[in-house]
């Protein structure tokens, strides 16, 4: 079972109290659904994850680990002898690209890439060209034992005219984290000549899709013990819906702490005044193909530290 999201958290039974935000109406779980309804914590010194199952058959799984924090709704449904468990996703960049345009880099181009959310990727590659034709090798961003990571990696101005297309992935894995292929998604520059670059753990994996059996109220997940079950407060099963459960499955619904962000708050305080707030735009990608392993080729973008 692998994490899949870097949203953070701080998310225990005991803090997920938070506003009701109801779902449509949901039906009953069956007769043999019912035994599998509660929460379930599995932990470690370094890591810490947890899975409700809730009675209208969504479930939330959170995990927090290191640098890593994830936060995952779903569905739920008895199969075979247990039951499965399947991640709702809305649409996202994998890759998200925000682009703005700024006079003083009239004729170049200029790329910021995160280090920090980039360092979850698994061999980030990068390649830019003058043309809509696809490339056939990718240069790695950073090297493959980097373990130090910086915010910000900037790479000197590039001729405006070299860079109509850039080219952003990853090397994909299979389900027994084998390298695989590269990932690749294109983006059109257009206008914008100043990039910010990162990247998204919550759409960079496969959505979760796991099978899970009960034993004496212990949950095993894909064969592996999970967890004793707990009974979930409806004070917590409120902050469940609102904080995770409805941002999956509901089009547009917002977590609370997304909720009256301080750029919000600017924005609203701006408009009062009658100024405009212009914001860096996010790109929209063009596609997604993939190149073999051996399409990774030269040195990286970034040998050493970040700046």
């Amino acid at each position: 079972m692998h994490p899949t999201s870097s949203q953070p958290l701080g998310i225990t039974f005991a803090t997920l109290a938070l506003t009701l935000l109801p779902l449509a109406a949901a039906q009953a779980v069956t007769p043999a659904e019912k035994p599998y309804v509660g929460g379930y914590t599995q932990g470690s010194v370094d890591t810490r994850s947890q899975l409700m199952l809730l009675d209208d058959n969504t479930f939330c799984f959170t995990f927090m680990g290191g640098s890593l924090d994830m936060l995952a709704g779903g569905r739920w449904k008895a199969e075979g002898n247990g039951v499965r468990l399947q991640e709702v996703r809305q649409n996202g960049a994998i890759f998200p690209v925000f682009g703005k345009q700024l006079a003083e880099q009239k004729g170049s181009v200029a790329f910021d890439f995160h280090g920090y959310s980039l360092s979850n990727a698994t061999s980030a590659v990068f390649a830019t060209s003058g043309d809509d034709a696809l490339p056939t090798t990718m240069r790695p961003l950073f090297k493959a034992d980097q373990s130090n990571w910086s915010d910000s990696y900037k790479l000197p101005p590039l001729p405006a005219t070299q860079v109509r297309y850039f080219y952003i992935g990853d090397v994909e894995v299979d389900a027994d984290r084998q390298p695989k292929r590269l990932r690749v998604v294109q983006y059109r520059r257009g206008d914008a000549n100043t990039l910010a670059v990162g990247y998204d753990q919550a759409f960079g994996n496969p959505p979760l899709d796991l099978k899970a059996t009960m034993k004496d109220k212990v949950l095993y997940v894909d064969g592996s013990r999970f967890g004793k079950q707990d009974e979930l407060p409806n004070e917590v099963l409120e902050g469940i819906r609102a904080a995770c459960i409805r941002p999956a499955l509901v089009p547009g619904a917002k977590r609370p702490a997304e909720e009256g962000s301080e750029e919000d708050v600017q924005d609203k305080a701006a408009a009062a005044l009658g100024k405009v707030v212009v914001r860096n735009a996010p790109l929209v990608p063009v596609k997604t193909f993939y190149l073999p392993l051996a399409a990774m080729q030269g040195a990286p973008y970034f040998p050493g530290t970040g700046k």
